[in-house]
């Protein structure tokens, strides 16, 4: 009798576990690959409150997540960067249900419809891959403005390095100041003298690019020299002693061709100035 008891149980338990089985392998488990922009944001809208729960894979710490109270109709996700979002939408309603997936665009205020799900009645598995992409260019440009320019200014600044940025701005305030004295007192000469006439607006226009080129020359010259130096001095050091020397790093080939460029500039320009304008002040006595 016990032993029949006993049966009669464990067929029950396998008919409950099958048809659990059976229930579970039966819900439909679609899959969708969303591509979106950083911006926009994934809605999943039903109609009805089928949507039980929701899990979510990936960088949750950039994203916006809906706060909803489950079972919810509504459930959307967004983020403003470049990520990748895994979603497992568990979904279940005892009579007919619809369920979208929505790509809302803020900026445009639109939304698209990527698909739908009719669900007579029961379970569904959605699982969702949503790939949040950069946002095209709108070839608009960037708007110009003082924060913009000091910002590339500061950006472009780090390309050099300090000993450069330190020795091109004592030589530029030391030429500026001989410079500054250097002109005033051709003009003052010229004042007394009276067989000269004053400096123009020329030919102080020229002066000041003089200045300016043998500032640079200075400069080139001089972080040559340490540059080669430097070069020298590891060499021998490493290959004539055995000595290995870490020594601060001069070497820097982008500041030597950065002036090579700018200091031809600015030659061309002096004798363009003096050649077509005639702007070089007359030294004759």
């Amino acid at each position: 009798m016990n032993k029949g008891r006993w049966t009669l149980v464990a067929l029950a338990l396998i008919l409950l576990t099958s048809t659990v089985a059976s229930a579970s392998a039966a819900a439909p488990n679609p899959q969708e690959n969303v591509s979106l922009y950083a911006g926009n944001k994934l809605i999943i809208s039903s109609t009805q409150q089928a949507i039980k729960s929701v899990v979510i894979r990936g960088n949750l710490t950039a994203a916006t997540i809906s706060n909803a109270t489950y079972p919810a109709k509504n459930f959307s996700l967004s983020t403003n960067s470049t990520q990748l979002y895994t979603l497992n939408v568990w979904l279940s309603y005892p009579s007919t249900y619809t369920t979208s997936i929505i790509i809302n665009d803020p900026q445009a205020g639109s939304n698209n419809q990527y698909t739908s799900y009719y669900v007579s009645a029961g379970d569904m598995n959605l699982t969702i891959f949503a790939d949040f992409q950069p946002e095209p260019s709108s070839g608009q440009g960037v708007p110009l403005s003082w924060s913009s320019f000091f910002g590339w200014f500061s950006q472009f600044g780090n390309a050099f390095p300090i000993w450069i940025k330190i020795l091109y701005t004592v030589l530029g305030a030391q030429f500026a100041f001989v410079g500054y004295r250097w002109i005033k007192f051709e003009d003052e000469k010229r004042r007394i003298e009276g067989h000269l006439p004053p400096l123009d607006r020329g030919n102080r226009i020229y002066m000041w690019i003089d200045v300016v080129f043998r500032t640079l020359l200075a400069g080139f010259i001089i972080s040559l020299a340490l540059m080669l130096g430097e070069t020298v001095i590891v060499t021998v050091a490493q290959y004539l002693f055995f000595v290995t020397l870490n020594l601060f790093p001069l070497v820097d080939l982008f500041s030597l061709f950065f002036v090579a460029v700018l200091g031809l500039i600015i030659y061309l320009a002096r004798e363009g100035l003096d050649k077509f304008l005639d702007l070089k002040p007359m030294m004759e006595d």
